[in-house]
């Protein structure tokens, strides 16, 4: 009993404790002042087209650069074969392995954070590919199935 006493009576303790206390008002303080609105896409450019063998759009690649996101948009619904996804990848003249983007929806708008660098370089020149992989994406860090769609950033042409 004296020990828990002598704790709360302990300007050791309260002096500790306003620290921690006032350590974490300032993290949430700055995670509040930095949270961002999601991009509106809609009013987002159209910097790529990923389109089927016969030239027929598929996807449309929307960037919202600042906000470090991308949105998917099926322009036509295109199922992948059974326990398979597609998955997109960028490649740039600058680099011979491809970077993935991410997984592609079958129907809507699907939204996906990238990096800073990719953010980047979707702005530049570059070709997309969509391959087909298992149910997750690409274990590995290229493409393991067969390119299936084909698209150029809007930079490129």
């Amino acid at each position: 009993m004296n020990l828990a006493v002598s704790l709360w009576s302990s300007l050791v303790f309260w002096r500790g404790s306003t620290a921690v206390l006032g350590a974490l008002a300032l993290a949430f303080l700055v995670a509040a002042l930095i949270t961002r609105e999601p991009p509106d896409f809609s009013a987002t450019p159209i910097v790529a087209v990923v389109r089927d063998g016969e030239q027929h759009p598929v996807w449309t690649i929307r960037l919202a650069r600042a906000a470090h996101q991308i949105a998917f948009d099926s322009v036509r619904p295109a199922a992948p074969p059974a326990g398979r996804v597609y998955q997109l990848w960028l490649l740039t003249p600058a680099s011979t392995v491809p970077r993935p983007l991410g997984l592609l929806p079958q129907s809507g708008r699907k939204r996906v954070a990238v990096t800073p660098e990719n953010a980047r370089l979707l702005a530049l020149e570059g070709e997309l590919e969509v391959t087909v992989e298992p149910v997750g994406g690409s274990a590995g860090p290229s493409p393991s199935g067969p390119t299936m769609f084909r698209g150029s950033l809007e930079g490129s042409g």
